[in-house]
């Protein structure tokens, strides 16, 4: 079965099998690393807000149903597992002053995103891209999020740069780091490679949502902090979207192989969108800077 005979064949399930009041929609969601994929909408009358399940999810697991009724039963369990009843009045949107102390960044690849970010507003960072979102807690959504795009902007007449300060200051409120030693658990990752050096340990750098993560190497100040703490400069593997590896650069491999590395986990680890970069970074203790190791 084709994936368009897919799609009709189970929307007209599901039209069977939906609750009175509930209403679906299929539309394309422009996903990280310029991925697009279909997003199945279905909306109530309780709430303003619906999530989106993703059709190219079940199509490419679809051998795993005994048939299509079994699709449509699972597919209905997860919506009713994360529809909301509340609703969102967002006319709090139009005013800045009432939506800044939401806002947080995040950071994705520059490159792979050129689409987006036409229409964001974006502070470049070395092979990266600075966004911004607004940050909603709204029952058991509490990672629902809207992306800030240049429209926003607008209606809200300030610069990227007073954006960008101030998502500096909040995104570490909002989003505590969290910094663990993982190196023991991350063995599976190394393969072909040598098994971690117990005498460089293995550092995961993340956020307390574990959600788009790899920002914190971006907090104001911090590197500098594990810096002193580990009296090293740092190499910074970008494991994902959803955080970084941070290893002491004295006694350390080569950035070479740390790029071996890398390239391995985002073509063997990774889903495409999830995918930050290809590149090691540095970050220097002795002059505080971050740069792309050669």
């Amino acid at each position: 079965m084709t994936y368009e005979a897919f799609k009709t064949a189970l929307c007209r399930c599901l039209k069977k099998s939906l609750p009175p009041g509930t209403a679906m929609r299929i539309q394309k969601i422009r996903k990280n690393n310029g991925l697009e994929l279909d997003g199945l909408v279905i909306t109530n009358r309780e709430s303003n807000i619906a999530p989106t399940i993703f059709l190219d999810d079940y199509y490419e697991k679809r051998s795993f149903y005994p048939d299509l009724e079994a699709v449509c039963r699972d597919l209905l369990q997860t919506y009713e597992q994360n529809k909301s009843t509340e609703t969102i009045d967002m006319d709090f949107f139009t005013n800045y002053e009432t939506v800044k102390n939401q806002i947080a960044f995040r950071i994705i690849n520059y490159e792979k995103n050129k689409e987006l970010l036409e229409t964001v507003p974006y502070v470049r960072c070395l092979d990266l891209a600075v966004v911004f979102y607004c940050l909603l807690s709204v029952g058991r959504l509490t990672h629902a999020t809207i992306l800030i795009q240049t429209n926003h902007q607008k209606l809200w007449q300030i610069s990227t740069d007073t954006l960008y300060a101030h998502a500096c200051c909040m995104t570490p409120q909002l989003l505590p780091y969290d910094l663990c030693n993982m190196s023991t658990l991350l063995s599976d990752l190394f393969e072909e490679h040598q098994p971690p050096d117990p005498f460089c340990p293995m550092y995961i750098l993340t956020n307390s949502s574990k959600l788009y993560g790899a920002s914190c190497m971006l907090y104001p100040h911090l590197l500098d902090t594990i810096a002193d703490k580990l009296n090293a400069s740092l190499f910074i593997l970008p494991s994902s979207i959803h955080e970084v590896i941070l290893l002491p650069a004295s006694g350390c491999r080569q950035s070479d192989d740390l790029a071996s590395l890398v390239a391995q986990i985002n073509q063997t680890e990774l889903a495409a969108e999830e995918v930050l970069s290809s590149h090691v970074y540095y970050y220097s203790k002795t002059d505080r800077t971050l740069r792309i190791c050669p």
